[in-house]
């Protein structure tokens, strides 16, 4: 597989059910994973849209969500889930995931006091790597967070031993900078950060990007950012790296 290119995404879709939209917009990007944040879907009326026959490229793609909310703990009286997703057309051989906190407090109240958690899964670009997904706390005023450096210290705990050994490749909706010190916990793990030098998070075109990857070694990647389309309110960031049988 030496010299094949690969493209690995992250974007937060916002929610968006239109799951058949989605895939095809993965799809015409030519993106082989897919990390989403934001996933939501009722199990009666979504689950054959998400896990049903997609036509086209979209058809090669699989599913693997992993729910941070149950529907008790969404509220609003609707049979949802909401949590993370990989959406890969390469095999995934194992996932899991990880509670990262904050402990169950009830119905949450606001974007920092919800449960979060980590995805991981393990696959294969000629040799096995890692590629994990997560969405940490949010401040309605861009501050810094106890919460947020709380969650991503859990993150760097997890993947610490994981990260020493192979190739992991973190990707996420931060919600903060790169440089944050909210981060730095997570930077002593995975000491390689990638992101563009624009804004990711269409609704505050002059904030530094939220959206982008650590790693676990130096990798050559290419960063770029699609819009969605109208499908969410985050852009699409891509990493586009040479595969290498090394």
């Amino acid at each position: 597989m030496r010299g094949k290119t690969f493209r690995i995404a992250t974007w937060n879709i916002a929610s968006n059910k239109n799951f058949d939209a989605i895939a095809s917009r993965i799809s015409d990007l030519d993106i082989d994973i897919c990390a989403m944040q934001e996933v939501s879907f009722a199990p009666t009326t979504d689950l054959p849209a998400m896990f049903g026959h997609m036509d086209g490229s979209a058809s090669e793609y699989d599913w693997h969500f992993m729910p941070a909310l149950t529907p008790e703990r969404l509220g609003g009286g609707k049979f949802e889930y909401y949590g993370l997703g990989l959406f890969s057309r390469i095999r995934l051989r194992r996932t899991a995931a990880f509670q990262l906190g904050p402990k169950d407090i009830g119905p949450p109240f606001n974007a920092e006091s919800e449960p979060r958690i980590l995805q991981i899964a393990t696959a294969n670009l000629g040799k096995p790597f890692l590629i994990a997904n997560t969405h940490l706390a949010a401040t309605d005023d861009w501050s810094m967070s106890a919460v947020r450096r709380l969650q991503a210290m859990n993150v760097a705990d997890i993947l610490r031993s994981s990260a020493e050994k192979e190739v992991l490749i973190l990707c996420g909706d931060f919600n903060t900078a790169p440089a944050s010190s909210d981060l730095a916990k997570l930077k002593e793990v995975l000491p390689h950060v990638y992101s563009s030098k624009m804004s990711t998070y269409v609704m505050e075109p002059v904030r530094p990007p939220i959206d982008f990857f650590f790693c676990s070694a130096p990798l050559e990647l290419d960063i770029s950012v699609h819009p969605s389309g109208g499908m969410s309110d985050h852009d699409i960031v891509v990493a586009t790296l040479q595969g290498n049988d090394d």
